[in-house]
């Protein structure tokens, strides 16, 4: 199945250096709060149910409140915490979830000695069930699989989505600056979040849940370095060609200005372009044989 996505995905003679998913952490923790939820539900259900009663039903107001608290901390306080640095911060849907969850326990715990609520509160229950059982473990793992975060020797590819498939390509050139972020539980198991900062219509893009963050950026830098030099490489042998083509022997010059003889502007020219060879080598655009060749045929042309 990797094989059929580079294929779809990268472009002919494209090289993958890596192919990094979430870290597998992430499902382990989904699991461990996920079955911390699965007992609080039946224990609502069973021993803490809410219902008419003469003592205060502390079980109840408990779960219900550590639940909210959940909700807006997880994912309300801290995806905006996380995205405060960001162009783009998307602050919608952490806010409407505090606030729905919010409203939630308000309601819960105002029906909880309510006798009609009471009745249809095993409905209520399920349903937390079965959200939480696709929502918090079974979906997560999905897309696990199918999100692909990729470098190869030209660009940064992120492709998520499990129906509708989403992705996005930024060419190495247009990479600015990569930056981590690991709190102390992510620097305890070694992943984190991977911030692109791009030119263009990219900008800063996140990439969460990365392992090893430090050695990714490490990558990606090492690899940016490399794609310019081969891209100088090319630009440098490109205009030795162009050069030695307009200036090849026997071939007639362009017509010299009015206020300088023939000869000097043809000097003038092969002078011009030893300067630019020159650079060129020193660069390291140019190989010691290449420099030599092109500087003979100027040299002959003269």
């Amino acid at each position: 199945m990797a094989e059929q996505y580079h294929k779809k995905l990268l472009e002919p003679d494209e090289t993958v250096l890596f192919d990094k998913r979430h870290s597998l952490w992430e499902i382990w923790k989904n699991f461990l709060i996920g079955g911390g939820a699965i007992v609080a539900l039946i224990l609502l259900l069973t021993k803490f149910k809410p219902g008419p009663s003469t003592e205060t039903n502390w079980g109840y107001i408990i779960l219900i409140s550590i639940l909210a608290l959940f909700f807006i901390g997880w994912f309300g306080a801290w995806p905006m915490f996380k995205r405060r640095n960001l162009a783009e911060k998307r602050m919608f849907f952490p806010i409407a979830i505090m606030v729905v969850a919010a409203a939630g326990w308000g309601a819960l715990m105002w029906f909880r000695n309510d006798e009609g609520f009471a009745n249809i509160w095993t409905t209520i229950v399920w349903i937390a069930f079965f959200v939480v059982l696709i929502g918090w473990l079974i979906y997560p793992i999905f897309a696990w699989f199918f999100a692909h975060f990729v470098l190869t020797d030209r660009r940064l590819i992120l492709s998520t989505g499990i129906i509708n498939k989403h992705t996005m390509a930024m060419p190495l050139e247009m990479l600015n600056d990569v930056r981590t972020s690991q709190n102390a539980w992510e620097r305890v198991f070694n992943y984190g979040d991977v911030v692109i900062e791009t030119a263009g219509e990219f900008g800063q893009q996140p990439f969460t849940n990365i392992g090893h963050p430090l050695e990714v950026k490490r990558q990606i830098f090492e690899q940016r370095k490399v794609y310019e030099e081969q891209q100088e490489t090319l630009r440098g042998k490109e205009m030795a060609r162009e050069m030695s083509t307009v200036m090849q022997p026997g071939q007639a010059p362009a017509a010299p200005a009015p206020s300088q003889p023939e000869s000097a502007t043809d000097k003038l020219d092969v002078v011009d372009g030893l300067k630019k060879l020159d650079e060129l080598r020193q660069s390291g655009a140019l190989t010691e044989e290449e420099f030599q060749q092109a500087k003979k045929e100027l040299l002959d042309k003269m």
